[in-house]
């Protein structure tokens, strides 16, 4: 069949936030310790700071960073990890194995956000923690007055406060395996409503996530917490169930469906908070409740039985157009996820991976870095029609072969049309329609490809996925767009939108 897309531009949708483009980090495996900080590496600046990961982080322009964990957070207690680095409380991970010795700590962490151009996303320990040193953490971090909390950063250094506006009330407190004592949705609610208090009490302007899980736990949660929830958290990890080539994409199709179910939920409670008798210290909640999907990725293990060490995934092409597919969903269901950060940014289930000789970006970093460089911050509303993947049985999947995204961008009056062509051996030829634009003209294409499905990159070798870059690219409106076998497309436009 000829496939066909066609693009809304009669008004734009709703705004696409850029915090949906961040990155988590944790102290698991190599992803902070040896990854993102190694003092003593010759890589490594006077801060410990890998240059080489920084450099690609950087690019990645990640705008939020989530820290610091995570699992691990059930045993993180954050003054471990302040004050002169050799009096920091070395301790065993008792989550993930190893050992933390603290040297990067809160500080450090806000150091490197700054670098990279993050805002910085802080989780609190609701397990072995207490909502009082949440609180002092907050006032740590965005204290301004003569108070003890406020005097200790200025006395590390840090006169100016961080100004840390989004905080997690704990991670994955549902999962019954993980150490903790919230796995009951009463028992979190209860605690979370202390943990808030007195954190809006030492500041009143921060931004909370509360953990999300299954549908009758998330209900539980927000009809008790709704007022003071500005995020609901969810995470998915995409896993192969089987060699089938087609097997791995049905992961975007049920993340998709996950949001909007959840959406639906979030819809029963009040966009604005008028009555909020159950406390009267800080303001309720003013905007609806969004969803902070921070945690998102794909969860490939290897061979090992080092289960941290089988979590230094190497990703090939297939596993980059589902990343694509997933960056695809997250746009078109924008007006809910307005944060989203992905795990993790270096060496676990990354991105970049490193050794002590250097780094290489995966090929998973190519979408994930051209759609935040080049998608809109605006949707628009697509439809997509093509042949459906078939299994290796020959049977029609869920997903289908063209997965399309558009979005606009009001700096430069874009329109950028996002194209997976996830068939592993068939170019697919679409028309193109645009409603309400008939003049609309693509003026360059980029497009993302590797030689095979099967590419991965490596320390050995050149970067194997090609970016072309198609100037006044030209579209045949009888003849259609050709997008190549496991290919990513960037279809840019430019044309004059109406509000």
């Amino acid at each position: 069949m000829q496939a066909r897309i066609s693009v809304n531009v009669t008004k734009k949708q709703n705004a696409i936030h850029p915090n949906m483009y961040g990155q988590f980090i944790e102290f698991l495996g190599r992803c902070i310790d040896q990854g993102i900080y190694h003092p003593g590496s010759p890589l490594s600046d006077h801060h410990g700071f890998r240059q080489d990961v920084q450099k690609k982080a950087k690019e990645l322009k990640p705008p939020i960073l989530r820290f610091p964990g995570g699992t691990m957070v059930k045993l993180y207690h954050w003054m471990d990890g302040v004050g002169a680095a050799k009096e920091r409380k070395r301790q065993s991970n008792r989550i993930w194995g190893g050992v933390i010795d603290h040297a990067f700590g809160t500080n450090e962490f806000i150091q490197y956000c700054r670098e990279i151009g993050a805002e910085p996303f802080i989780i609190v320990n609701m397990t072995t923690g207490t909502a009082e040193e949440a609180a002092d953490w907050v006032e740590y971090c965005n204290g301004t007055d003569d108070t003890y909390y406020a005097n200790l950063r200025r006395s590390h250094g840090f006169e100016e406060p961080h100004n840390v506006k989004y905080w997690g009330l704990g991670n994955e407190e549902a999962a019954v395996p993980d150490i903790g004592f919230l796995h009951d949705p009463n028992e979190y609610i209860k605690a979370s409503w202390e943990f808030a208090k007195q954190m809006k009490l030492a500041d009143r302007s921060i931004k909370l996530v509360m953990v999300g899980e299954k549908p009758e736990w998330n209900k539980a949660i927000l009809d008790e917490l709704h007022p003071i929830c500005d995020y609901l958290s969810l995470h998915y990890y995409a896993r192969s169930e089987s060699d089938d080539y087609a097997n791995l994409f049905h992961h975007a199709v049920r993340m998709e469906r996950m949001i909007v179910d959840t959406k639906k939920l979030l819809d029963l409670y009040p966009v604005k908070v008028e009555s909020f008798d159950r406390w009267y210290r800080f303001p309720p909640r003013q905007q609806e409740i969004q969803i902070a999907l921070d945690e998102w990725g794909i969860w490939q293990h290897q061979s090992s039985n080092d289960y941290v060490a089988d979590l230094e995934a190497i990703f090939n092409w297939k596993e980059a157009l589902l990343v694509a597919s997933m960056l695809n969903v997250l746009q078109r269901q924008s007006h809910t996820v307005t944060m989203a950060t992905f795990a993790q940014l270096v060496n676990v289930l990354a991105p970049i991976f490193t050794n002590e000789n250097g780094s290489f970006c995966q090929t998973i970093y190519h979408p994930l870095q051209m759609y935040r460089e080049h998608c809109g911050n605006w949707l628009l509303s697509c439809e997509a029609e093509s042949m459906m993947l078939l299994d290796g049985e020959g049977q029609e999947t869920e997903s289908a072969c063209l997965d399309v995204s558009a979005t606009y961008h009001d700096e430069n009056g874009e329109v950028i049309v996002a194209v997976v062509n996830r068939h592993p051996e068939r170019s697919l030829t679409a028309t193109l329609s645009y409603i309400g634009q008939e003049n609309l003209q693509i003026f360059e294409a980029i497009e993302l490809n590797c030689p095979s499905w099967e590419t991965v990159n490596g320390f050995d070798i050149e970067d194997q996925v090609a970016r072309v870059t198609k100037i006044d690219a030209r579209y045949d409106s009888e003849r259609g767009y050709v997008f190549p076998p496991h290919s990513i497309t960037l279809l840019k436009h430019r044309y004059i939108i109406n509000d």
